[in-house]
């Protein structure tokens, strides 16, 4: 098994793989081989005796210290990828066996849970199945602009296997988001499955400057997306139909820019505005919203991969605005759906729902209905060049998802 592993996913991370040694039992469902805690400690710690890889323990807590934030990891070698050939272990011969798309996971461990399937999430299954078998029909490739050096990856009909997972979390579990989601009318029987389910791996942790690199079919690529997706599908559940389906580029374009979500003044960049919106949307309350956003630009906030950058901060900085007056601006120009905002993290993650649902849709009625290979990331559709105006003006009017509707919450946004 983990020969299998690095064979299969060596190429990522620098060829460095995490895992626990704390004991636990791991359900069938995610080890059908039933393989026991204690015989991979053991072969990790073999191959690591032997130089076959490089291993690292975490140290052990120490009593009376506090609990080291490490984890334990080992890094492939040449040694160990030749030992695996040795045994005829090769990407050619390495098989993804889950059998499954929809992975409820927690939280904070990000551990796979089990659940019950019902309606909704036999439904994604099925969709998810379809999709993926129709992907791996297709020549997907990856590489960066600096694809000299990096080299390429090929996924689909001439390389690995595509395996997309929807991915929920046990936020039922948690006490401060429990209390939100006691206050909303749910027909699930598991609540965990109204919120989130988006998908990534793959093409999904490219920056968006690195996706023209991505080649589908040998062709090149161009984006199709959702303007101020999340606001957008605000107005729609408000019934007041799509407040924009121009890109700001286009608006730009035709100089009437003022007409875009995100434009709010012409002295505030527009990233300042759309990170606004994005935090009025997570975070319940103002003054909470306008703290997190002064960290932001500060650089003190958690997410060290979210931060202001030099540029917007100097922007801010020229606005002369404050938080507040942003906040107030934001509220007026979308007052229509100003109760979508400041209702907290689960009203987030409705909306996320609501958005992963459609846009995986989307992206399979495409496939069905005109052949064409549509890659996701967030509210975005990937497509080859020749295909993005077509699928740019068709997606506001495709990809109905029946049962999907039935069990969105949007509307119950507002109870929040």
């Amino acid at each position: 098994l983990i020969l299998c592993n690095i064979m299969a996913e060596g190429h990522r991370d620098n060829g460095v793989f995490l895992y626990s040694r704390k004991k636990k039992t791991i359900p069938r469902r995610f080890n059908p081989e039933e393989i026991g805690y204690s015989s991979l400690i053991t072969v990790i710690n073999k191959l690591s005796a032997a130089g076959i890889i490089k291993g690292v323990p975490a140290p052990p807590r120490k009593k009376g210290e506090p609990k080291p934030n490490l984890t334990s990891q080992f890094t492939i070698t040449k040694q160990v990828l030749d030992f695996a050939g040795s045994l005829g272990i090769n990407p050619d011969t390495v098989k993804n066996e889950s059998k499954f798309h929809v992975r409820l996971r927690d939280r904070d461990t990000n551990e796979n849970l089990e659940f019950e399937y019902d309606e909704y999430t036999r439904h994604i299954e099925v969709m998810m199945s379809q999709y993926c078998d129709y992907l791996n029909q297709q020549d997907i490739m990856l590489s960066t602009w600096n694809y000299e050096e990096e080299g390429f990856i090929h996924y689909g009909k001439i390389g690995q296997r595509i395996h997309l997972y929807r991915n929920y979390r046990n936020h039922y579990d948690y006490e401060k988001t429990k209390q939100d989601i006691d206050n909303l009318w749910i027909e699930m029987d598991n609540y965990n499955f109204n919120f989130g389910g988006r998908s990534g791996g793959y093409w999904q942790g490219f920056q968006s400057e690195e996706r023209p690199w991505i080649l589908i079919n040998g062709n090149k690529v161009n984006k199709a997306d959702f303007p101020a997706s999340h606001i957008n599908l605000c107005y729609l559940s408000e019934k007041l139909g799509w407040y924009q389906q121009e890109t700001y580029e286009d608006l730009v374009e035709q100089d009437i820019e003022g007409t875009d979500a995100y434009y709010i003044t012409p002295n505030l960049h527009r990233d300042l505005a759309k990170k606004m919106v994005q935090l009025m949307f997570n975070i319940k309350g103002r003054r909470a919203v306008s703290q997190q956003y002064g960290k932001w630009l500060k650089g003190t906030n958690k997410d060290k991969n979210n931060r202001a950058t030099p540029e917007q901060v100097v922007a801010y900085k020229k606005s002369r605005l404050s938080n507040i007056e942003i906040m107030d601006m934001i509220e007026m120009k979308h007052h229509r759906i100003r109760d979508y905002f400041y209702k907290g993290k689960i009203a987030g993650q409705i909306i996320q729902f609501e958005e992963a649902n459609m846009i995986h849709h989307l992206a399979v009625a495409f496939a069905e209905q005109h052949n064409i290979a549509a890659i996701t990331v967030y509210d975005e559709l990937i497509v080859e060049e020749e295909y993005q105006p077509m699928v740019q003006d068709f997606m506001y009017s495709t990809g109905y998802c029946e049962i999907c509707d039935k069990y969105s919450l949007m509307n119950q946004i507002k109870n929040l």
